[in-house]
């Protein structure tokens, strides 16, 4: 597991309570996370990783599991 997906797994605990169990976990589709939470997440990784997400990055393909939400990190940094 990388750095960022370890960082991502302490934010969804401490924030939602919600103990991701692998990196491939469904969240939104499996109603983990609804999209007010998806839009928390994005400013964490904004100000964590350091990145810019536009309104193109914000699908749910993109923060459906923790290795999504790494992959767009790696991707915009």
């Amino acid at each position: 597991m990388t750095d960022i997906e370890m960082k991502i797994q302490k934010f969804l605990q401490d924030t939602f309570g919600i103990v991701v169990v692998g990196a491939e976990t469904p969240l939104v589709s499996d109603g983990l996370i609804d999209s007010m939470q998806v839009l928390d997440v994005a400013m964490f990784l904004e100000e964590e990783a350091g990145v810019a997400l536009d309104e193109a990055d914000l699908v749910i393909e993109n923060f459906d599991t923790v290795s999504a939400m790494a992959q767009l990190v790696s991707a915009k940094g």
